[in-house]
């Protein structure tokens, strides 16, 4: 039964949904509505351009249960379509005996997930990445790699035109009534079926939708320095070891696909999900519940957001995001070989009920709409993977 398929938003989730769903060819009219002049404006273009492996992440879960195929389909997927890549891996190093305990519960959930992963003495360090340090041992991960966001974008777009999907810019939805959206220039559109891929709006596209959750929106800015050369010694990405009870992997040096280094990205909490800079791209819409449960949980230091704050707001100086990396690798990192590079904004969710970060996707089936909410990373690594669990999803609700 071939019907009208419509996603609001235009990042590489809902471009990736697009394409699948035009390779399943179950619906007449797949179409995106996108709010920006262009798709994959904000945090698909804005990301690390990282291919994470799948080791991060706790069993069962959806990000655990995507991330490890996701990183072979869109390896793949790069490598067919000549994407620019990197193909660097990446060590996860300790920076003391303390963080050898969590470097192995990650291992585990590499074995338990599936991914490619290896556990090593320090002394084998130096067939990896020379310029690494590490206490007693460290990660290789071979598939983690890097890819051009916006030659992704790109690439995906191309496809989605000879697919024959119809793209909609500049166009935001702003109301719902049976079965019918409106944007902000009084346009219409029919849906048989709609996909809320939003991204950092979705939460508010679910209310237009009569969508009720327990999450609010808790913006973090990911800020980047970028070396002002490209520099070609190091082999691969070094990262430190996490806290794990948090959605965040600290400041760490990334190799991007053309061969710059990257180091970052900071976790800021700022006012709106487009707050890229300053004061600027603030939503007034956002701001009063933003800045309402800010207060609340500074002065409750829930699941220690407090003391995040006050660390990550150290990190608006170059000196001491430079600092951070430099605690990774023997490589002499020079302020002013760094400037600052484009931001993104993490659209992380917090669950009032439970009083914690949500750490996992969240997919809503209801009749037949789909919400796709907590889109954070690696949900750029997953797009593929996540647009045929959700196909599949959709299709089984409606067959």
């Amino acid at each position: 039964m071939k019907k009208t398929l419509i996603i609001i938003g235009g990042g590489i989730i809902g471009m990736t949904i697009a394409r699948e769903a035009c390779l399943r060819k179950k619906f007449e009219d797949i179409i995106i509505i996108e709010k920006e002049k262009k798709l994959g404006f904000h945090a698909s273009s804005r990301n690390s351009g990282v291919i994470h492996a799948g080791f991060y992440y706790a069993p069962n879960t959806k990000k655990a249960l995507f991330c490890t195929q996701a990183n072979n389909l869109l390896r793949d997927y790069c490598i067919k379509k000549n994407v620019q890549l990197k193909k660097s891996g990446k060590v996860v190093v300790c920076k003391d005996e303390s963080q050898l305990s969590t470097l192995d519960e990650l291992y585990k959930r590499g074995i338990a997930n599936k991914s490619n992963i290896y556990l090593f003495d320090e002394n084998e360090l130096s067939n990896y990445e020379p310029l690494a340090l590490t206490k007693n041992k460290f990660i290789w991960s071979p598939n983690t790699w890097s890819a051009n966001p916006i030659n992704l974008i790109n690439v995906i777009e191309k496809e989605l035109i000879e697919l024959g999907v119809k793209i909609i810019c500049d166009r935001e939805i702003v109301s719902q009534r049976k079965n019918i959206l409106f944007d902000n220039y009084k346009n219409q559109y029919h849906y048989d079926f709609v996909i809320n891929a939003a991204g950092a709006h979705a939460i508010k596209i679910a209310k237009i939708m009569d969508i009720e959750t327990d999450f609010v929106l808790l913006p973090f800015r990911g800020m980047y320095l970028k070396s002002r050369r490209k520099i070609s010694c190091f082999n691969t990405h070094i990262y430190p070891v996490p806290n794990i009870s948090k959605p965040f992997l600290g400041i760490h040096t990334t190799l991007t696909s053309d061969g710059f280094i990257k180091l970052g990205p900071t976790a800021i909490p700022v006012l709106s999900p487009e707050n890229y800079i300053n004061l600027r791209g603030i939503d007034f819409n956002y701001l009063p519940n933003i800045i309402f449960n800010q207060i609340k949980l500074l002065f409750k230091n829930s699941f220690g957001y407090r003391d995040l704050a006050f660390k990550e707001f150290k990190n608006l100086s170059k000196k001491n995001i430079i600092s951070a990396a430099q605690k990774l690798t023997s490589f002499k990192l020079e302020e002013d070989d760094f400037e600052w590079y484009t931001p993104g904004i993490r659209a992380q969710l917090f669950n009032q009920k439970s009083g914690n970060l949500e750490m996992d996707f969240v997919n809503i089936l209801n009749s037949n709409q789909y919400h796709i909410l907590n889109s954070i990373s690696p949900a750029w690594t997953c797009s593929l993977k996540t647009a045929e669990y959700i196909l599949d999803d959709i299709l089984n609700s409606i067959s």
